[in-house]
């Protein structure tokens, strides 16, 4: 008996358009057309994969070009300001930021106590709470000793809380939190009593330097176009390879990116990447905004409000049987850095946020409109509570004349008489709107909004307290 197989066309219509074999092998010409296409695809996959290393190595970058290092950090005294372009940061703490380059060998962090924050590596994977309930040392302040990838040299004598960091670059930034901005000076008092050094640094540690972002310019978002692949090329190699990404370092070694090897695409990969990082991009803006999650976990108040769920599941991103990639493209495009306590949910105790994009009718908010939103009485927020308005390209605080991007308990917010908020954003202060209950926003432009519950309390949990929806008035 002759055994039949069955024959592929010799010319295939495709979504690329017209594919052409010969004898069953592709014509130079479907060749050059199907890895044009390999190329391009792996380059959109591996922007979106490779997000949270780009965001968190560009911040890094941004850091060190403003002067921190092994001794030095970077203090936001005054908050976060408009004209400083951060993911999705706040006005309500100061902050505090630095790097850790584990190349050189470990290094020692003095963390004092009152401080509340998280210490990542460049995947913006949690390595260790710093502050607050959930760290090791439980608020009381502490010595921290974090060593680099695969760690066999000597250890200090002193007890340290020790952690192991699977990269070279490590980020960290920590918040202390106010009652009212009056209160900044005394917390930045607390900030100036952490120290971090060279474990081989430790028996004379250098002086340590605060450097003032207040007044600055400054730029800490993902760079774009082929800049996004050059410096991520620069990130791979700065860092050990991992078990968990030998699949999509594999990817990135097609386009010329992989450890150990300078990155130099000729001229139709750098085209090739140029684009990719234009899609990529705004594949990451349609995750973000318009996620394909299941409403029940993405809406925080399912089926009753707009209001989404900012993160949900394991801070790394992980599940039993996959890697949750589009929650990891939505956080990491969106927001940036992750923490152990993401994940925990305490009466009383870190934080919580809920975001929104579009109004009660389900329209994009836009900053042309006049929105109205009533928040119940009774916050539910220990510390504080606000609600931040961010531009939907930056991410980054709306920049706008009023000065001020948010209304909150810290900011003055007036409630009405039975203890709810009505608060207002639009372009112009509308008649008889209390001016601390209002946010200006601007025409044209796209935002979205954060609401943040500090020691968020038992009502948030139980949905007792629902927010009400943006509503778009006359």
């Amino acid at each position: 008996m002759v055994l039949t197989i069955p024959a592929w066309a010799e010319s295939i219509n495709s979504r690329l358009g017209n594919l052409t074999f010969t004898s069953g092998y592709p014509t130079n010409q479907t060749i050059k057309k199907l890895y044009d296409e390999l190329d391009f695809q792996r380059a959109v996959q591996a922007y979106l994969w490779a997000l949270p290393m780009a965001s968190y190595g560009a911040m890094a970058d941004a850091h060190i070009k403003l002067g921190c290092g092994p001794n030095a950090v970077l203090v936001a005294e005054k908050s976060a300001e408009q004209q400083q372009l951060v993911l999705t940061a706040n006005q309500d703490t100061v902050y505090m930021s630095g790097v850790l380059d584990l190349r050189n060998g470990p290094m020692v962090m003095e963390l004092p106590a009152g401080l509340l924050g998280t210490l990542n590596n460049i995947w913006q994977q949690p390595l260790v709470n710093l502050g607050g309930p959930f760290s090791p040392e439980q608020n009381r302040g502490g010595r921290f000793l974090i060593l680099p990838p695969e760690y066999k040299g000597p250890m200090p004598k002193l007890a340290h809380h020790v952690v192991k960091s699977d990269t070279n670059i490590a980020i960290f930034y920590v918040r202390a939190i106010p009652q009212t901005r009056d209160d900044f000076p005394k917390l930045v008092k607390i900030m100036h009593q952490y120290r971090q050094y060279k474990l081989s640094d430790a028996q004379n540690p250098p002086k340590m330097r605060f450097i003032s972002l207040s007044g600055e310019k400054a730029n800490l978002l993902t760079n774009e176009g082929l800049t996004y692949f050059e410096t991520l090329a620069r990130y791979i190699n700065e860092n050990p390879p991992r078990a968990q990404d030998m699949a999509m370092l594999g990817i990135l070694e097609t386009l010329g990116i992989s450890h150990g090897r300078e990155f130099k695409p000729d001229d139709r990969m750098e085209k090739t990447l140029s684009q990719a990082a234009l899609v990529g991009r705004a594949m990451a803006k349609v995750i973000a905004w318009q996620p394909r999650t299941p409403g029940k976990v993405l809406y925080a108040y399912p089926g009753k409000r707009q209001w989404k769920n900012i993160f949900f599941g394991d801070p790394t991103f992980h599940t039993p049987n996959y890697m949750a990639i589009d929650q990891r493209t939505r956080y990491t495009w969106e927001a940036i850095g992750t923490s152990l306590s993401m994940a925990v949910s305490v009466p009383g105790q870190g934080s919580q946020y809920i975001g929104t994009y579009r109004d009660a009718e389900g329209k994009w908010l836009s900053g042309e409109d006049t929105y109205k939103i009533k928040l119940p009485k009774n916050v539910p927020a220990k510390m504080f509570w606000s609600l931040t308005c961010y531009d939907n390209e930056t991410r980054s605080l709306i920049q706008n004349d009023l000065g001020r991007p948010l209304v909150g308990s810290v900011h003055g917010v007036k409630s009405n008489p039975d203890g709810s908020f009505d608060l207002y954003f639009s372009p112009e202060l509308p008649q008889g709107v209390v001016r601390g209950n209002w946010v200006q926003t601007n025409p044209g432009k796209g935002w979205f909004a954060y609401i943040r519950l500090y020691g968020p309390e038992k009502p948030f949990f139980d949905k007792k307290w629902i927010p009400g929806d943006f509503e778009r008035i006359k």
